[in-house]
């Protein structure tokens, strides 16, 4: 058999025992980690506990360590469900908790063994969880395992793949066992997938803006400029409004994005600029079909910094709403967080230039924080 299938049919004797475990009536629990993949795989299990009419508790945490481990001892649920973190700490989980123990993961894992644990990770089987697949990809084909009909939860399946970058395939694309999911949500109706301009806030952001904030490439005279680009687009004969909401790259006709597109190029070479950084303007594009136009949700990699956020800022538990279905508090919360978390980005990165944290050594930078920057915004 090829490693997938050994990946595949690895994850049965996890997907049996949870539902043996529904059907009991067991007090289960969820714990997830809380980054992007983290929150959009607690989404996914969530999700298939309430369908399942299980008895659950999930929780987002930082890290897996010996506090985690004692909570989790003191509150003595029949099943413990670990997913995106695990696989490097199966001894300290085994000498700790005798219960039955479920591991999704796509880290590194240590080699040891135990009777209670069922590890599920593509790297136990020749397969690249750093770029192939992410944890959110693991718990989706999980859920898949439980009940084919959640396939309707593929597009949270790329999230973690998004969030984990790992788009690095031909284009900015996904590759690996990423691609099937990817299949399925574009075969049920739920994602668009094309190549175009690859400006970060496809949906959401203004043109000019997008194109401002673009570093890579670094494109000489228009990033970190607005006004220049609002200029340039001006020259070009792209309105930069429609009505009097300003447009996003999403609601350009695509005579307009070639267009765009052309220009760009030409400013680039002209201000010598190599073909490789103009190959980077074009990238794999991946749009949420079910949800809102011009919202964060609608770009996977949006949705995937939008989860992003409400983890950093301690807010897990708003990601996880969002993750299933909340698009009314839990939304508008998650775009608040999202906006304290780039003013928290923009004045960690202020306060480490006027303070000339930055040392440059032989083949890295080490920028010494202290206590002034939030340990979870110095990522």
């Amino acid at each position: 058999m090829s490693n997938t299938d050994n990946f595949f049919n690895s994850i049965i004797p996890a997907s049996n025992l949870f539902t043996s475990h529904v059907e009991k009536g067991s007090n289960i629990r969820l714990v997830t980690h809380n980054d992007a993949d983290g929150l959009s795989s607690g989404g996914i299990l969530a999700a298939c506990a309430v369908r399942m009419g299980a008895r659950f508790k999930i929780s987002s945490e930082k890290k897996l360590d010996e506090k985690l481990i004692a909570r989790l001892v003191e509150e003595s649920p029949d099943l413990i469900l670990f997913s995106d973190f695990g696989s490097g700490y199966l001894e300290m989980i085994s000498k700790s908790l005798k219960q039955d123990i479920i591991i999704l993961d796509h880290h590194m894992p240590v080699e040891y063994e135990a009777d209670n644990i069922i590890h599920v990770s593509p790297m136990l089987h020749g397969i690249d969880g750093a770029r192939e697949i992410a944890a959110s990809g693991v718990c989706y084909f999980f859920a898949k395992a439980l009940d084919p009909d959640n396939v309707d939860l593929a597009c949270l399946g790329l999230l973690g793949a998004l969030g984990d970058q790992q788009d690095s395939g031909e284009r900015k694309s996904l590759f690996g066992l990423n691609t099937i999911i990817e299949q399925d949500a574009i075969d049920k109706g739920l994602l668009k997938k094309h190549v175009g301009l690859i400006f970060y806030g496809y949906e959401t952001r203004a043109i000019a803006k997008a194109i401002a904030y673009t570093t890579l490439p670094y494109i000489p005279g228009l990033s970190g400029n607005e006004s220049n680009c609002v200029a340039f687009l001006k020259e070009i004969g792209i309105e930069i409004l429609e009505g009097d909401k300003l447009r996003a790259l999403a609601d350009l006709t695509d005579d307009e994005r070639t267009r765009l597109f052309s220009a760009l190029s030409n400013h680039m070479v002209s201000s010598g600029c190599d073909s490789s950084a103009i190959h980077q303007l074009i990238g794999t594009i991946y749009t949420f079909r079910l949800e809102e136009p011009s919202t964060p949700l609608r770009g996977g990699r949006e949705y995937g910094s939008l989860l992003n956020a409400c983890g950093r800022m301690g807010k897990p538990g708003v990601g996880l709403s969002v993750c299933l279905g909340d698009r009314g508090d839990a939304m508008a919360e998650a775009q608040d967080v999202l906006g304290e978390y780039r003013i928290a980005i923009a004045q960690a990165l202020d306060w480490v230039q006027m303070n000339d944290k930055v040392v440059e050594q032989e083949h890295i930078y080490v920028i010494t924080a202290e206590d002034k920057v939030n340990d979870t915004v110095i990522g």
